[in-house]
């Protein structure tokens, strides 16, 4: 009875022993997890503030380096622009992004730049894929006027808000030629006018949507605007995206650098340009000295108007990608 107990006593003591460790072994990576998870989050960054998302002719450069997966996220959001015919010009190039391979592209995608003979750049793949991004045309009554415009971006968006993840609108060359009263200080589109629609009545209906983003452009040029009141207005939206954490598209900052990042400025400088193929057909103004941004010659073909050129929509389009990245995440 007595040698039986001993026995009892000793596997019980022996099972306690084997135990032991592994309950401590157990309690140790439990405490390690806890302790790895507590050093993770110390060292996390504090939230991100909110930042400006401003893309000019400087990002362009970024098109090459957007990660692939930033890529399918923007592709994946379902995105809205009302524009005019240069908008029609980006969704083309938008279009000629997402072929194939440049060869596979359209003719219309890769005419060279005429200024320099330059290739377009054009980098075409299927990952470009553009399927849920959609350009809208205004109406073609009532939509005139800048200020006729904010009401009908208010007027079109607000039916089909609810299908987008991104919406907005652009301003172009023609609502800030001389005489506009867009850039005005007590009637213009920052100016809270109560008689117009402004950025006022814009941000008013983008915060009744707040799980939505809204893009800022700044406007289209053309060789003849260039005007002061198409560069005080692009500066005001620029001072007021950076001012609010906006997102803003830099179309005019892009149109009015060439290449090389050489500014451009408008065709009433006395400088001789004539199209590379027609040279009985040039602009040939007399310099007024005043030198307001514009369109550079290598992104249009037109003597005072600005539509794109192939040069023109593709550099466009690549800066919208880099554009909608940043919009899906990508902080470059």
């Amino acid at each position: 009875m007595k040698r039986w107990f001993v026995l009892a006593l000793t596997s019980i003591l022996a099972l306690t022993a084997m135990a032991t460790p592994l309950e401590t072994r157990a309690d140790t990576r439990t405490d390690a997890r806890t302790d790895a998870r507590n050093d993770r989050q110390s060292r996390a960054p504090a939230p991100a503030q909110p930042r400006p998302i401003i893309v000019d002719h400087t990002a362009i450069a970024l098109f090459d380096r957007i990660p692939d997966r930033y890529i399918r996220a923007a592709r994946e959001l379902r995105m809205i622009y009302f524009d005019k015919s240069v908008g029609a010009n980006i969704d083309s190039g938008l279009d000629c992004l997402q072929y194939p391979s440049a060869n596979a592209a359209p003719v219309g995608c890769k005419r060279p730049d005429p200024v320099t003979g330059q290739s377009t750049g054009l980098v075409a793949s299927i990952k470009y894929d553009r399927s849920r991004w959609r350009y809208q045309w205004w109406p073609q009554r009532g939509c005139g006027a800048w200020y006729e415009l904010v009401s009908c971006f208010i007027a079109q968006a607000g039916p089909i808000a609810a299908q987008y993840d991104v919406l907005s609108f652009q301003f172009s060359y023609g609502e800030v030629g001389a005489g506009s009263t867009i850039a005005d200080k007590s009637a213009g589109f920052f100016a809270n006018n109560k008689a117009v629609n402004d950025i006022y009545d814009y941000e008013a209906f983008a915060a009744r949507y707040p799980g939505k983003q809204f893009i800022l452009w700044t406007t289209s040029l053309s060789r003849g605007v260039g005007t002061a009141e198409s560069t005080d207005f692009n500066n005001q939206m620029r001072a007021y995206a950076r001012a609010n954490n906006k997102i803003l598209f830099d179309v005019a900052d892009i149109e009015a650098h060439d290449p090389a990042g050489k500014p451009c400025f408008d065709n009433r400088d006395g400088v001789r340009y004539c199209e590379p193929n027609n040279p009985t057909k040039c602009e040939n103004f007399p310099d007024d000295k005043f030198d307001y941004p514009a369109i550079c010659p290598n992104y249009t073909t037109e003597m005072n108007a600005g539509h794109l050129n192939s040069m023109g929509k593709v550099r466009l389009a690549k800066a919208f990608w880099v554009l909608m990245a940043q919009v899906a995440g990508w902080t470059p």
